[in-house]
């Protein structure tokens, strides 16, 4: 089985002294691509540095919404220019173009460590950054499912989803299976990560049984977010299986079938077919 880890921030420092190992385990678990989001543009920076040399690695670049109050009149700029500097070295290194998503990106009003109206005004820009990019998003949602639908239901009528490809992702789903729709509609895929292990995440694990079998992804969200099997401990790739397997299960399918339409539905979304 090949596994397809949509969403894991190896770049974290946590991962500084290990990261090599991280990506052995990883490997041995048949965990063969994994998409680093980026939180902002320094973190972007690194995970691009990262993915040049790292075939593994594919790489989401723009900025959280937490870190919404960092953006600048410049941010949007350098973030084309690390896009293109990160994908021309990767080719001349011999790998396929690793920049492939913007995120992640989106509204978190659990924290409010962006007031909203900047959390909306950067989601808004970066939006429009990824269709002139011709990119699939990844969204962060938490705690802002009316504003999050309004802002999307808005950007799909002006035109900024591609119609030839899905629009993105709903990272970390945990929306009643009652608001898929929305989304789905939207031309979104969904993403589900460790919380489906837990017995009381009961919104995720009835929203993962109702997604149809083209729209799915897997994610760890490592460092964070770990399967039971390791709950309160470091997150990282190599825990995808077990999600994975808790997924099959909830959708009564096998763990093998699971593992294929995950992994396929990852490439598809960014639009990697090799």
């Amino acid at each position: 089985m090949k596994w397809f880890d949509s969403h894991a921030h190896l770049q974290d420092g946590v991962f500084d002294d290990d990261r090599t190992a991280v990506l052995q385990r990883a490997r041995e678990a048949g965990v063969t691509r994994i998409l680093l989001p980026a939180s902002d543009l320094e973190d972007a920076r690194k995970a691009c540095e990262l993915a040049v040399d790292e075939p593994m690695f594919y790489v989401a670049i723009g900025v959280h919404p937490h870190e919404a109050v960092s953006w600048t009149q410049e941010t949007g700029r350098q973030l084309r220019d690390l896009l293109k500097d990160t994908n021309r070295r990767a080719i001349e290194n011999g790998r396929d173009a690793p920049v492939v998503a913007i995120g992640e990106i989106g509204l978190d009003f659990h924290y409010d460590f962006s007031p909203h109206d900047i959390q909306h005004q950067v989601l808004k820009t970066q939006l429009r950054l990824a269709r002139e990019l011709d990119l699939p998003v990844i969204i962060h949602l938490r705690d802002a499912t009316e504003d999050m639908i309004d802002v999307l239901t808005r950007a799909h009528t002006a035109g900024l989803f591609s119609d030839d490809h899905p629009a993105g992702v709903l990272h970390c789903y945990s929306e009643s299976k009652d608001k898929l729709k929305i989304f789905l509609d939207m031309g979104f895929m969904i993403g589900f990560d460790g919380p489906i292990t837990y017995n009381n995440a009961k919104k995720a694990r009835e929203a993962i049984a109702a997604v149809p079998d083209d729209r799915l992804v897997l994610e760890t969200d490592a460092p964070w977010l770990s399967p039971r099997q390791k709950r309160g401990r470091r997150n990282e790739s190599s825990y995808l299986p077990w999600i994975g397997e808790e997924a099959a299960e909830l959708r009564g399918v096998s763990t093998g079938t699971l593992a294929s339409q995950t992994f396929n539905n990852a490439n598809r979304l960014f639009r990697l077919f090799c």
